[in-house]
């Protein structure tokens, strides 16, 4: 029966055989065609989407779909995430998404560890912490015996942690929009993966202001603090700069995101150019 359902899947986009062994669940997914960039690689930001989908899955598969934390008045949000890139796939690859939690304190605060490869290689690897929240006012909430018994932590391997790097302030940018109504996701208010996106924008604008052809951009690790939602209509302003480097060819910027009400993110970003040109890239930040 699954080899007959893997052949019936195997060609339809995003589909999933889902699998579990002793709280590790395993995913087919695939990246939609507008995550790719005009280098035909996914941007940073839509592998965070597909940590989610991951995430979200794993949830409806405990018995915990979105409904069931609607209809409970709770929700499990992002505090901060981090990536670390470890190879690229066209579009149309599948990408087999292995994840599962880690931590699991005071039924409040839950670290999901979430892996990413293409036919056995490395794509991603990422570690997420959520906060277990009521649904109306956002602060953290004890979730039951029941959601704890749904998500047992399990040892699989250590958390992803950014890589070291040498300390060389540098110059920076800064980049403001309005976050838009259609921007909304089902919590309304600005989806995580977004600030990501927010921070690469600011990079790509300080790339042609170099003369860097911003399609060059290439993700090495990222990891995002969130502090308060965004929500639509609010004016953001991401404010960029170097802080630091990683060999002769990674630039190590640091982005801080806020609204009127104060500040919603803090992100830092590693990211070097595809071509290789290192002298370049670190000097345009100089």
């Amino acid at each position: 029966l699954r080899g007959l359902l893997e052949r019936m899947v195997q060609d339809a986009p995003g589909c999933y055989l889902p699998s579990v062994t002793d709280g590790v669940w395993q995913f087919d997914l695939r990246l939609p065609r507008n995550a790719y960039t005009p280098r035909e690689v996914p941007r940073a930001a839509d592998l965070w989407r597909l940590c989610q989908d991951a995430a979200t899955l794993a949830s409806i598969r405990s018995d915990w779909p979105p409904q069931r934390f609607r209809n409970e008045k709770v929700a499990f949000i992002v505090y901060r995430m981090t990536m670390v890139h470890e190879g690229s796939k066209p579009y149309g690859a599948v990408i087999q998404a292995k994840t599962w939690v880690s931590k699991l304190r005071r039924r409040t605060l839950s670290t999901r560890e979430v892996r990413l490869s293409t036919d056995g290689q490395p794509l991603a690897a990422a570690t997420q912490e959520w906060v277990h929240v009521d649904f109306e006012t956002f602060k953290p909430k004890q979730g039951t015996p029941e959601t704890a018994a749904a998500f047992p932590p399990v040892d699989v391997g250590p958390s992803v942690t950014m890589p070291d790097y040498d300390e060389t302030p540098g110059s920076g940018n800064e980049f403001r929009f309005e976050m838009w109504q259609t921007w909304s996701d089902p919590l309304a208010h600005a989806n995580h993966p977004a600030y990501l996106d927010w921070c690469d924008e600011a990079t790509s604008r300080h790339m042609l202001e170099a003369g860097i052809d911003p399609v060059l951009l290439r993700p090495v690790a990222e990891s995002v603090a969130y502090k308060n939602a965004v929500l639509p209509g609010e004016e953001v302003v991401v404010r960029t700069k170097r802080i630091g480097t990683v060999g002769l060819d990674a630039v190590v910027l640091r982005h801080e995101m806020t609204t009127e009400r104060g500040s919603a993110a803090e992100a830092t970003t590693i990211r070097t150019l595809a071509d290789g040109d290192g002298a370049r890239w670190i000097h345009a930040w100089d």
